[in-house]
């Protein structure tokens, strides 16, 4: 299970996200629960986990309304000062696996060839000390490795692209 704390307009709300199966989430929002289906991901390479900040401008929402589906509202046009797009990480693009975050990989548990079920550790990360196990997103083969034992990565970048079965 996992927990979330956001800060949203001065409020906090706690969200915890436990996998039933490979597409079924219990999600827990305040004291409201939703059994979640998952319709389908993307890998987003540009996406910044930490969004530019404004002062005084109305922060970017994501929200989970009671059909069970995630929605986002989107930010106000001021949006001119947000940062610039980061440059997409070397293979990235459609079937490519990217880092959550900056660290060191630890051990690459995957090769080019390889069938992949949804979930399985395909690498893990040190990231502050941490060791974090990246799941496949999705099932498929494995068609390129982009990182080795003992490389850095940041945030977005490249770890492998694999075909969907």
């Amino acid at each position: 299970m996992r927990r979330y704390k956001l800060d949203i307009s001065d409020r906090e709300f706690v969200v915890d996200v436990q996998e039933i199966a490979a597409d079924r989430f219990a999600v827990v929002v305040g004291d409201e629960s939703y059994e979640v289906t998952l319709s389908s991901d993307e890998n987003l390479g540009e996406a910044t986990i930490t969004p530019g900040f404004q002062a005084g401008a109305a922060p970017r929402v994501i929200a989970v309304n009671t059909a069970a589906r995630v929605t986002q509202v989107p930010a106000p046009a001021a949006a001119a000062t947000a940062p610039a797009p980061r440059k997409p990480a070397a293979g990235g693009g459609k079937g490519t696996l990217t880092a959550p975050m900056p660290g060191v990989i630890l051990e690459v548990s995957v090769k080019p060839g390889d069938q992949i079920e949804r979930g399985q550790q395909v690498a893990v990360l040190d990231a502050m000390k941490m060791h974090n196990v990246i799941g496949a997103p999705r099932a498929g083969t494995v068609a390129e490795v982009y990182v080795t034992d003992g490389e850095s990565v940041d945030h977005g970048d490249a770890i492998f692209k694999y075909m969907e079965d």
